[in-house]
């Protein structure tokens, strides 16, 4: 095995602000861009009970409109520094970030933070807003593989646990959706504590630190309230196996799903994990690609990953087949992933593991 090489990081400053912000500088030389990105505690694990969805229908909205400017005035806002504005929601975070000529760098950083922190939530954006989100509800049900990963969540964690429902909801909860539920989410989710600013720029870390500084004496955060902690139970551990089966009557092919209790991404073990789930399926030369696709062609796509999230994970299982051999893929499964959960990979397997992962 090769000689490990230590990892040489950019000039870089962490520094944690009297509100509970943090802010980490990132200085990449000769690159004539600059990048910014909010990380509020805004994650579906935060979703308030019976409002599965809320974060992430609070943070989509996040765009169409604030106390400054209506939706057609933030898109100007961001088009015209030839930018385009991300947003995402995971378990965890809902985040925003730009990427902008090195010159626009305050504008960039007035934007973001006007779009993250000012919302309007006007009644009409709400409105058409939960009639988007209801289709693509609606959308889901047709694909059976957005089925199967729906019901993998809540199977794996329960339906008590912060992490057990969709980020996107579910439709009848999402009917319920109004203006003062976005408000309430917003103010005692987007707030400092917890919260993380990245800038990443040609100039030094202190003169990011400087610029984002700056920017931010200018903002006034929703609220220092803060939700009740959230309980992250220990994920369900059975003694046997357990089947969730949904009929799809017009489905040619069945999709199969298996999902066990993981590890975080905090654990010690992460390394080891990625690489032993490589060598598991997570890479193409992999042993259950290898009993599955390539010895029974039984299904074109075969996978597994470790699905890390901060409090908690899940190890899965993803394949497809015909409807006429689902029952051999699930036998030759269970069997080789029990097979190597009792012996592990070969030594042959975890070299080609380790050289994917390492990009050789």
């Amino acid at each position: 095995m090769k000689a490990l090489r230590d990892v040489a990081l950019p000039p870089h400053s962490i520094v944690e602000e009297p509100s509970g912000l943090v802010l980490l500088a990132v200085q990449r030389r000769g690159v004539p861009l600059f990048h910014c990105r909010l990380s509020v505690p805004a994650g579906a694990s935060e979703d308030p009970r019976a409002k599965a969805g809320l974060a992430q229908f609070t943070a989509d909205l996040l765009r169409r409109g604030t106390r400054r400017r209506d939706a057609h005035g933030v898109d100007e806002l961001i088009e015209g520094m030839g930018a385009s504005l991300l947003i995402d929601v995971s378990m965890d975070e809902a985040a925003l970030s730009l990427t902008v000529p090195a010159d626009l760098s305050q504008r960039a950083l007035d934007a973001l933070l006007e779009v993250a922190l000012e919302p309007a939530y006007a009644e009409e954006e709400v409105a058409a807003a939960r009639r988007r989100a209801l289709s693509a509800l609606q959308s889901d049900l047709d694909e059976p593989s957005a089925v199967a990963a729906r019901a993998t969540i809540r199977l794996g964690y329960g339906p008590a646990h912060p992490y057990g429902h969709p980020v996107h909801g579910y439709r009848r909860e999402v009917e319920t959706f109004g203006r003062e539920d976005c408000l309430a989410f917003h103010a005692t989710r987007f707030r400092p504590r917890g919260a993380l600013l990245a800038v990443v720029g040609d100039s030094p870390p202190s003169g990011l630190l400087d610029v984002a500084r700056e920017r931010l004496a200018q903002v006034r955060w929703a609220s220092e309230a803060r939700p009740t902690p959230l309980d992250f139970l220990e994920l369900p551990r059975e003694p046997g196996l357990r089947a969730l089966v949904l009929h799809k009557p017009d489905s040619t092919q069945a999709q199969l799903r298996i999902v066990s209790p993981g590890i975080p991404r905090s654990s010690p073990r992460f390394f080891e994990a990625v690489v032993a789930n490589t060598a598991l399926g997570g890479g193409f030369t992999s042993l259950l690609v290898d009993a599955i696709r390539v010895d029974r062609g039984l299904s074109y796509s075969v996978s597994t990953r470790l699905a890390m999230n901060r409090q908690s994970g899940l190890s899965l299982f993803s394949s497809f087949t015909k409807n006429e051999t689902l029952h051999e893929l699930v036998d030759v499964a269970l069997e080789k992933m029990g097979g190597y959960a009792e012996s592990g990979p070969s030594e042959d397997a975890l070299d080609k593991a380790r050289t994917y992962l390492a990009g050789l």
